[in-house]
């Protein structure tokens, strides 16, 4: 079946009509039969040329229109401009000037940021020893490939201004850094636009080159024509996903998240996304694109909106939940940045909900914050609990994920500050199971068999016990206890080990409640557990 978009479906030898959702691509070859009613050709890499920036510019123009701009894609013309940005000179200039500037004095002006993968060391960065010599000018030639690219759209797009993290914070002061990464938010959502170097791997690659094959859909089919002919078209069953290795760093995730307007520049062609446009290629006659990512709701980047997001709580669970999974999965070169790396979106987001999220737990949803769990090719072999307490996902590396939500809440916060968690309980001892209740038990430990945790006096951790946290929905209506897994490391104090859910409850009946606490973050070295008949202990 043809369309004015061209060939939309194909009849099989079975009857059966085949839909496409992404349209067809004919074959290259010039003799290709299909070529007069496909027009689509295997597609080039563009993302340099003339009209594709010239697109790119129209949609930032429309986005940011002084008098009937996008609803939700906040823009003010009197921004601030962040510590320090790099001045790429005057696009008109016939040699433009470039330099590390200081905004000392509260300079209000447009910006551009850019989102890339460092790759490694950086040849060129910012000292406390060279502020002086990059204030008073840059070599355009000393800048990596990645960055060289990106001061010349910012120059083709109009702009003077750009923000890069290499350049822009002192890498080797860690009040700078500090200061610096809690502006992160600020520093993405109130720039014009972020550039996206999707395609590249490291800033020494760049990401404007067109040395790509032509991409051509995975189905190819044969269409019988008039005179004996066979035409061959290319079909997509879905919308084009790119896989971009910037999506797999976990800095970039919040720059993301908290940009108002992006331009990614993919691996074939130049894609744009804002809050009210959803990713979509420069071109008119580009490919139908897929994002899976979620984004922060848009009232984040509207100041005249109420501080609320969704009708009840669910709405804004569910979000953290899928900023936790979605992070979880990207990798950090240094493990440490854990909850650095996302403190852009928790601060963002304290504001709006009003709230204080710790250790990567919203206050107020604590208890059922706690129902993460490691899936079992994520298991690590080490918990970090110098970097953040047992109770929270930022002490393992990798990915969490998290149950389904709880229904009903069995476990009750008394106290809940970043030094110390207080709680109003009830305790199952693991050693008082017989096997036939054990078996309704799943367990979902955090750590590899040989789990490593640490007592903090002496040899011996303690018995397994469950913390009953509440009780889960499922499919059907059916209910399941949920809970965690901990050891006893101090006098009511304890420390979380897995993740438990109990089909049969009546193992709770008789369990009274008591006040216990949950251990804090504590500084350590990491030792070597093993679990021996549901006991820990520690091998030094």
């Amino acid at each position: 079946m043809f369309s004015r978009k061209g060939l939309q479906s194909l009849n099989s030898a079975d009857g059966l009509r085949h839909y496409t959702r992404a349209g067809c691509i004919a074959s290259r070859d010039e003799d290709n039969a299909m070529g007069k009613i496909v027009q689509r050709r295997p597609l080039h890499r563009n993302v340099k040329s003339a009209s594709v920036l010239s697109a790119a510019k129209s949609l930032l123009e429309s986005c940011m229109h002084p008098t009937e701009p996008h609803r939700h894609c906040q823009y003010s013309r009197d921004t601030v401009l962040p510590s320090r940005v790099l001045d790429v000179g005057n696009s008109g200039d016939s040699r433009p000037t470039l330099n590390l500037k200081l905004n000392e004095t509260e300079t209000h002006a447009s910006y551009l940021a850019l989102s890339y993968c460092w790759g490694g060391p950086q040849p060129l960065r910012l000292l406390l020893e060279n502020i002086d010599m990059l204030t008073a000018g840059i070599d355009f030639e000393y800048l990596p490939r990645s960055i060289q690219d990106a001061v010349s759209v910012t120059r083709e797009l109009g702009f003077r201004y750009l923000w890069v993290d290499a350049l822009c914070i002192i890498q080797n002061c860690a009040t700078d850094k500090k200061r610096e990464i809690t502006r992160m938010s600020s520093i993405y959502k109130n720039a014009a636009v972020t550039i996206a170097a999707s395609s590249s791997k490291s800033a020494t690659e760049g990401f404007l080159s067109n040395e790509t094959e032509p991409y051509c859909p995975e189905f190819d089919f044969q269409v019988p024509m008039s005179g004996n002919r066979v035409g061959t078209v290319y079909m997509s069953a879905e919308p084009y996903e790119p896989e971009h290795h910037l999506d797999t760093r976990g800095w970039t995730f919040q720059e993301f998240m908290l940009s108002s307007r992006i331009l990614f520049f993919s691996d074939y062609e130049l894609l744009w996304q804002c809050k009210e446009v959803d990713l979509k290629s420069v071109s008119e006659k580009g490919l139908e694109y897929t994002q899976r990512l979620e984004d922060l709701p848009w009232v984040v980047f509207d100041d005249d909106s109420e501080p609320h997001f969704g009708s009840d709580d669910t709405d804004k669970i569910y979000l953290w939940k899928t900023v936790v999974e979605q992070y979880t999965e990207r990798d950090l070169t240094v493990p440490d940045d854990r909850l650095d790396a996302i403190m852009g979106i928790v601060c963002e987001l304290e504001t709006l909900w009003r709230q204080e999220c710790i250790y990567g737990l919203w206050k107020n949803w604590f208890i059922g914050l706690l129902a993460w769990y490691k899936p079992y090719s994520e298991r690590e072999k080490m918990r970090h609990i110098e970097r953040a307490p047992s109770w929270s996902w930022a002490s393992l590396n990798g990915a969490v994920k998290y149950k389904g939500s709880i229904s009903t809440e069995d476990a009750k916060v008394t106290s809940l500050t970043v030094s110390a968690v207080e709680l109003a309980c009830r305790i199952l001892n693991a050693d008082g199971i017989d096997e036939a209740d054990g078996s309704t038990i799943q367990e979902e430990p955090d750590l590899i068999d040989a789990a490593m945790e640490i007592g903090q006096n002496g040899q011996l951790i303690g018995m397994a016990k469950y913390l009953l946290l509440g009780m889960m929905k499922l499919e059907g209506g059916l209910e399941h206890g949920i809970g965690l897994i901990v050891v006893k490391v101090g006098r009511r104090l304890y420390r979380r080990v897995g993740l438990a859910t109990f089909r049969d409850m009546k193992l709770w009946e008789d369990v009274e409640r008591q006040d216990i606490m949950l251990e804090s973050r504590i500084e350590r070295q990491n030792q070597e557990v093993v679990k021996k008949n549901n006991t820990y202990i520690v091998l030094d």
